[in-house]
């Protein structure tokens, strides 16, 4: 605890009537109604708290606390809707810490739109206050990122559950992406040797190469247009290639659904957790 003298206070929560004062951790007071925190939280500590002179230290920011305070008074709530990730992600925090009811909601809501940018925090986030669908959604985004940084943006208690969820799509990856990936229909396929199956399976098999991550993008894998594009630049104009032999067609698709049915069978993150 410490005591109110001559530190910065917060203009807009500064109410002359206060009956409880906080201290964000950049030194800034917060001067507010006790009745708004019982009405509104579960969760601030201002429960033993009798006078104005004793300050209640929290570790939130200014910042932070500004934004949080304006949900537990009667006054149009902050949309959230442009706010930076580097402000919403310790606000959304601060809600579900302190149970600010009429936050909680709106910062769920901010937080899942931003899974495209920021899905490794937005999975931690998901996953500590439990929200499994939102973890579900997220996991499969991280797969496509670099795995030390992943591990080293989860906590400790995550590590063990995102190695069982990579097993899995490692799995998908040897067994079906890569095993399986060289079938052919026929034993002779009937294109030139620059338009055969082998000179396609090679190709998604050298885009595939690259790891695990590919899966998530299998528009690329499955992509022969750059192939044939390549091929074409080197042959001569009366052997130009102007579309795949059939056989090699419907087995390429083939082989892609292979992937994505072996991805669609992967039990979903949360239940790791």
């Amino acid at each position: 605890m410490a005591h109110a003298h001559d530190r910065p206070v917060s203009p807009k929560f500064n109410f002359p009537d206060a009956d409880v004062v906080f201290k964000s951790s950049d030194g800034v007071l917060f001067r507010v109604h006790r009745k708004n925190l019982e009405v509104c939280t579960e969760g601030f500590p201002a429960g033993d708290i009798s006078t104005l002179d004793e300050v209640i230290e929290l570790t939130e920011s200014s910042a932070t606390l500004e934004l949080l305070f304006r949900f537990m008074y009667p006054q149009r709530h902050p949309a959230l809707d442009v706010t930076p990730f580097k402000i919403l992600e310790p606000l959304a925090e601060a809600s579900e810490k302190y149970q600010v009811f009429p936050a909680m909601n709106i910062c769920h809501i901010r937080m899942r739109d931003m899974v495209n940018e920021h899905p490794v925090e937005v999975a931690v986030y998901a996953a500590k206050h439990d929200y499994p669908y939102l973890v579900s959604q997220v996991a499969p985004m991280m797969i496509a990122m670099d795995l030390v940084q992943v591990v080293g943006m989860l906590p400790g208690y995550l590590v063990l559950s995102w190695t069982k969820y990579l097993k899995e799509w490692m799995n998908v990856y040897h067994k079906i992406a890569l095993f399986q990936g060289g079938r052919h229909s026929y034993d002779r396929c009937k294109g030139s040797a620059e338009n055969s199956w082998s000179f396609y399976a090679l190709g998604c098999m050298a885009r595939l190469a690259p790891g695990v991550h590919t899966l998530r993008s299998l528009n690329h894998v499955f992509d022969t247009a750059p192939q044939m594009a390549a091929a074409n630049h080197k042959l001569n104009s009366d052997r130009q290639i102007s579309s795949i032999p059939q056989c090699c067609e419907t087995d390429l698709q083939a082989w892609r659904r292979r992937i994505e049915d072996g991805i669609a069978k992967i039990p979903a993150f949360s239940t790791f957790l």
